[in-house]
């Protein structure tokens, strides 16, 4: 059974705005969820991209909580202006339309990171600077002992 989206992958992303989906990614995609379709999100400084299924999910979640909140709302709103639905072509890629790229800064060296039940498309220069030596440590010995 394959598991979650784990890892840490280099990749360029072409001028037309395509990039390969890591192997391990394609292959959960294909036993897990028996699907190669993904629901893409603009966070801002990178991209998430959830299997359907997932997006699903968690689309009913954020449809039962804070309905009432306009402010959530509106950044519902917004969140949604900017989503995608995205295959897998047959070369392993997936193609970002150019909006969604400049919006996110996301041009030629990207980091794609497994995180659970989705995986994250981040401008290589962004990642850098938040996944710091330095932050990791910090992190980690904060958190370690929670893994047990």
């Amino acid at each position: 059974m394959a598991g979650s989206f784990r890892g840490q992958y280099q990749h360029k992303i072409s001028d037309t705005g395509r990039i390969s989906v890591p192997s391990k990614f394609r292959e959960i995609l294909k036993v897990k969820y028996g699907s190669d379709e993904l629901t893409l999100l603009s966070m801002g400084d990178h991209l998430r991209l959830y299997p359907s299924a997932e997006w699903d999910r968690e689309e009913a979640r954020l449809e039962s909580e804070s309905s009432d909140d306009a402010e959530f709302q509106e950044f519902l709103r917004y969140l949604y202006s900017t989503m995608d639905e995205l295959s897998i072509d047959n070369n392993g890629r997936i193609m970002i339309s150019s909006e969604v790229r400049q919006k996110n800064g996301i041009q030629g060296d990207c980091v794609i990171n497994g995180f659970r039940n989705h995986f994250e498309i981040w401008p290589a220069g962004i990642w850098g600077e938040k996944a710091s030596d330095d932050r990791k440590e910090e992190l980690f010995r904060k958190f370690a002992s929670k893994i047990r």
